[in-house]
């Protein structure tokens, strides 16, 4: 479905994006429980918004690769290839679904490059 692709890849997208900055923060400063800057995963690609969450929450999102970090409310934008997983102060998770979900985990950059 290309409406998933386009999802799946926008998100993917801001995932990348969010792997640098916590790489950066990861080399100045190793507290897990300090707040960290993030940018919205959601599929809208024009969207800048910014949330806050430890390096540690970061990391739990990250362990499913079909998971990603959104303002509140922009699950939305996901056009039905999400659902919310969990509700946090200031941030949502979402799972991708069907589709969508197979083009995440294929672009994970986490994904181990000999499956």
């Amino acid at each position: 479905d290309p409406i998933a692709e386009r999802v799946a890849r926008n998100d993917a997208a801001f995932r990348d994006s969010n792997e640098k900055i916590v790489g950066l923060a990861q080399s100045f400063r190793g507290d897990l429980e300090a707040p960290l800057p993030v940018l919205c995963e959601c599929a809208d690609i024009s969207c800048t918004e910014v949330v806050q969450l430890t390096l540690r929450e970061y990391e739990s999102v990250r362990q499913v690769p079909t998971w990603f970090i959104n303002a509140p409310g922009h699950h939305r934008n996901g056009r039905g290839w999400v659902s919310v997983v969990a509700t946090c102060e200031g941030y949502e998770v979402v799972e991708k679904v069907g589709d969508a979900a197979e083009i995440a985990i294929e672009l994970d950059p986490r994904g181990d490059a000999d499956e």
